[in-house]
């Protein structure tokens, strides 16, 4: 004997590869726990869909599509026999908790609809994430009631009480999440259409209005219906107390979207009109809280603020008034999910530091769930943080203490506890900055430096122990800092600069660095080009190496200034018009950045060459520094090679061969091509011996009879050969040689 199936589940599909089997799956420890049919109606697949239907389902008919959801849907209803009837999509999938369900269909409830969780993902990570919202959706229909769908698009049974609201069974959904442009597109334009050609014979009914404004993203229209829907609303028109609240709700956050200069206004009207809506309660205050606190009207942000945080606390209660009930299965609530919870959180503490409502604030960032937090709240969170430390006198240490505390948990996982402390480590050095640090004396209610703040964290992490660097006056002790640096990336770089300045030997005997760390370092240091370029320039030529990374640190440093140097000393730079180029305020501070003189270039480079000197013969075996095999080299080492030898010709008095040498080192190291014209400019202009007449008179008659050759001519390589050019080669190619980089 057959047993009656005791529920039906209905699906109608048509492309659906990518998730038609993880839905059908989800749902077979549902239909092994009751009797159960699944029907499945094909409108019209051209992927593998319907061979993946008919692995699972008890019945798949083909059902041509009209361009009617209803129609559907009805179609697959017809098929059915079960008492119950449930409606799933294929891009929804049930939870594995479903026994609030089954509970439901095994009782003798009166009831003959039942609303379940539909919730939407707007993160990868689906379920790993707190990036959704959940709406309460009519899924569950007794067939004995007789309901049919209605509805060309966005079909619905028509529901009456008495209903059961399922709070515990979830059917996820991301198909908002997968879908491409193009698809995305085109199910926008059929949607689209299926709503005007609804509008035409309705054009004031709000249900329809709103379905416009939900379904059309960046539709052209979008703002035609916004408008119109809030003039059917505001001269009560077609139900508009029922959908008043939830119209008002996508007004103001489309107005603060598009800049539209009604966002007050209807913020005003929501409030006043809509009170105890729950898109008021919590949408409409917290569209407005960002309002007014992009504007900095801290008191306004305050008062939405804290409204929006009392309207979440009455969508979280477990009873609900009637009105608050009807708004649930309306549509989706946007802002009540815990991501723009947090984030209105933190931006409300910083509110209240300032407006001087510190202890407020002070509450907000200790109650943070810092393993929760995302990248960017980190980030905000840190800023809040160090505005309590420097501008109130509360003690921000132990929130601080806990805050790292907490995200530096390994939850959900690893990977996000290494991005949350990858940003408190970046946004953690901002305070150090000598340009923060100026301007934040010129902050109301400055008490102290912000970076000071992270002194509490010195038993921690790298911002700890910059911060006592930074604090001390002792190099002793910032040595002793130093010595407990486990990650020099995450080190403040103002605070190696500190203990630089303060005369601590670096790199420190007892902790050496590998090279890609000093290169590391160094790049940070170009950060502030006056103090790496001092920092470079700082030892003579005579400098006694220590020790050998004491050499290649050295080494690092001026390689990095050399690298921020302008070879060209602006000479390609295209010169400002007024428009881009502003007349500078009498308040405004001066350029710090320091000119690129001839001077600090040669100095430079003589500085390179006196590195290279010492180091070449230390880091490679003697038969790879020679011209033969200089290819061979790294590509600095290689041309640092080549600048020792010009130098050392140059200086030997043979101008000529120190020419030659820069010819060759260009060809071997073609990247070296501004400072190698550098160099050729200043041996025209600066660098080379003057020559007496008799000379120049020589070089002019050797020039004329090379002229009367050609350059191939027997004749012309001779003279080029003989002792007599061989004296004036250096006048006679010297301009030649300028251009030999064009």
């Amino acid at each position: 004997m057959t047993i009656a199936p005791l529920l039906s589940i209905g699906i109608i599909f048509k492309n659906e590869e990518r998730c038609i089997e993880r839905c059908l799956r989800s749902l077979e420890p549902l239909r092994q726990a009751v009797p159960c049919e699944l029907i499945m109606a094909d409108t019209g697949a051209e992927d593998g869909s319907r061979a993946v239907a008919e692995q699972y389902a008890d019945e798949v008919f083909d059902f041509p599509w009209i361009d009617d959801f209803a129609a559907a849907r009805n179609a697959v209803m017809d098929r059915c026999t079960g008492k119950w009837y449930l409606s799933v999509d294929c891009d929804e999938w049930l939870d594995t908790d479903f026994s609030e369900l089954l509970a439901f269909l095994k009782s003798r409830n009166r009831a003959d609809f039942a609303f379940v969780i539909q919730r939407n993902y707007f993160s990868a990570e689906l379920e790993q994430s707190e990036a959704f919202n959940d709406f309460r959706a009519l899924r569950v229909v007794r067939m004995a009631a007789g309901e049919r769908y209605h509805g060309a698009i966005h079909e619905s049974w028509g529901f009456r009480e008495p209903a059961v609201k399922l709070t515990r069974t979830i059917l996820h959904h991301d198909g908002y999440l997968f879908t491409t442009p193009e698809a995305a597109k085109k199910k926008t334009q059929r949607n689209m259409n299926l709503l005007r050609e609804r509008l035409k014979e309705e054009p004031d009914s709000l249900r329809t209005l709103n379905q416009c404004i939900e379904s059309g993203g960046r539709d052209a229209d979008q703002t035609y219906y916004v408008r119109h829907a809030v003039e059917v609303v505001q001269t009560g028109r077609d139900h508009w107390q029922r959908y008043g609240g939830l119209i008002m709700r996508h007004a103001v956050e489309h107005a603060r979207t598009r800049e539209m200069p009604e966002l007050n206004e209807w913020i005003d009207y929501a409030e006043t009109q809509f009170p105890s809506s729950i898109y008021t309660l919590v949408d409409v205050h917290y569209t407005a809280f960002l309002a007014a606190y992009d504007d900095k009207e801290w008191e306004k942000a305050i008062r939405h603020g804290e409204a929006y945080c009392e309207g979440l606390r009455t969508l979280r209660a477990k009873n609900h008034s009637k009105e608050i009930e009807a708004d649930l299965t309306a549509s989706t609530i946007h802002s009540g999910s815990p991501i723009p919870e947090r984030t209105l959180l933190i931006a409300l503490a910083n509110a209240y530091l300032q407006t001087g409502q510190s202890e407020k604030a002070r509450t907000l960032l200790t109650g943070l769930e810092g393993e929760t937090l995302s990248p960017d709240q980190v980030r905000n969170a840190v800023i809040a943080l160090c505005k309590l430390h420097a501008e109130t006198t509360l003690d921000a240490a132990p929130a601080l203490r806990n805050f790292y505390r907490q995200i530096g948990q390994k939850r959900p996982d690893e990977q996000k506890q290494k991005a949350r402390l990858a940003v408190f480590d970046v946004i953690a050095t901002v305070p150090f900055g000598e340009n923060y640090r100026e301007e934040e004396k010129e902050h109301e209610g400055y008490r102290q430096p912000a970076y000071t703040a992270f002194a509490a964290l010195a038993d921690m992490c790298e911002a700890g122990r910059g911060a006592k660097i930074m604090m001390s006056a002792d190099p002793s002790e910032m040595r002793e800092w130093l010595l407990q640096v486990e990650d020099w990336q995450a080190l403040p770089i103002e605070a190696l600069k500190r203990a630089l300045q303060a005369g601590v030997p670096f790199p420190l005997a007892e902790q050496p660095l590998n090279q890609e760390i000093m290169s590391g370092l160094a790049a940070r240091l170009t950060h502030d080009e006056n103090f790496a370029w001092r920092t470079a320039l700082a030892l003579t030529n005579e400098q006694e190496y220590p020790s050998l990374q004491g050499l290649l640190w050295t080494q690092t440093v001026v390689l990095a200034a050399l690298r921020s140097f302008d070879w060209t000393l602006g000479k390609n730079k295209k010169a400002a018009s007024a428009f881009f180029r502003p007349e500078k305020s009498k308040d405004e501070k001066p350029n710090k950045r320091p000119a690129c003189t001839p001077e600090i270039g040669l100095a430079f480079i003589r500085r390179f060459a006196s590195l290279e000197a010492a180091a070449l013969p230390l880091l490679f075996a003697p038969q790879l520094l020679t011209e033969e095999n200089a290819a061979l080299l790294p590509p600095m080492h290689r041309w640092g090679l080549y600048c020792v030898r010009a130098l050392e010709s140059l200086d030997n008095g043979d101008p000529h061969e120190y020419l030659s040498i820069l010819r060759r080192g260009l060809k071997a190291c073609p990247g070296e091509k501004d400072m190698v014209q550098f160099l050729l400019d200043r041996f025209t202009e600066d660098t080379r011996p003057k020559a007496d007449p008799e000379l120049l008179a020589l070089a002019e008659k050797v020039r004329s009879i090379l002229a009367a050759y050609g350059p191939d001519n027997p004749a012309a390589r001779a003279i080029r050969e003989s002792p007599a050019y061989k004296q004036v080669a250096w006048i006679i190619e010297a301009e030649p040689a300028g251009q030999m980089v064009q």
